[in-house]
């Protein structure tokens, strides 16, 4: 079970991809409604999410050879 909670070097180059880009884009959506520290908490949070996917996606596909 533990060896599925690891990740590799792919994965932290998606996580920190994917809350970069959430934290950006969070900044920008945030500065332009008004509320900076909401978006970019959102965006953060939505970019882990976003590269846990991806990155569960891309072993899938390499597993199953889709």
């Amino acid at each position: 079970m533990w060896k599925k909670l690891i990740l590799s070097e792919k994965d932290y180059e998606y996580l920190t991809k994917g809350l970069a880009t959430g934290v950006g884009l969070g900044i920008i959506i945030g500065s332009l409604a008004g509320d900076v520290l909401f978006f970019f908490a959102l965006g953060g949070v939505l970019g882990i999410i976003g590269s846990g996917i991806f990155s569960f996606y891309k072993k899938f596909k390499v597993d199953n050879k889709i």
